[in-house]
């Protein structure tokens, strides 16, 4: 088995329960937070058999692609020298990261 961790930003989270539920994927929700623009996000905790391992990571291509925001300089971590600045820079966000793990054991009670 594997226990895969899938991290989305926080306005998906809903979204992904939804999808993860209609393709028989159990999962674990938690809030978190992090992330390039220090957004919110949410974290799921989803076991899979190592066969399944694919269909997730298909399942999360299909519908949580990652797509390009344009935001001002001054949002940026480390961009206090341009905070004043009125520049826009394009910047990918969205998607998913699955960190895939190795899973001794797994136990439903």
């Amino acid at each position: 088995m594997k226990l895969c961790i899938v991290i989305v930003p926080g306005a998906d989270g809903d979204r992904l329960l939804d999808r993860l539920a209609e393709a028989q994927f159990g999962a674990t929700k938690i809030g978190s937070s992090g992330g390039f623009l220090r957004r919110g996000s949410v974290t799921a905790f989803v076991a899979v058999e190592d066969d399944q391992v694919g269909d997730l990571v298909g399942l999360l291509r299909e519908h949580f692609p990652e797509v390009t925001e344009t935001v001002p300089v001054g949002a940026l971590p480390l961009a206090d020298e341009w905070s004043q600045s009125t520049d826009m820079v394009d910047v990918r966000v969205g998607g998913a990261v699955v960190f895939v793990i190795d899973l001794g054991r797994f136990v439903r009670m």
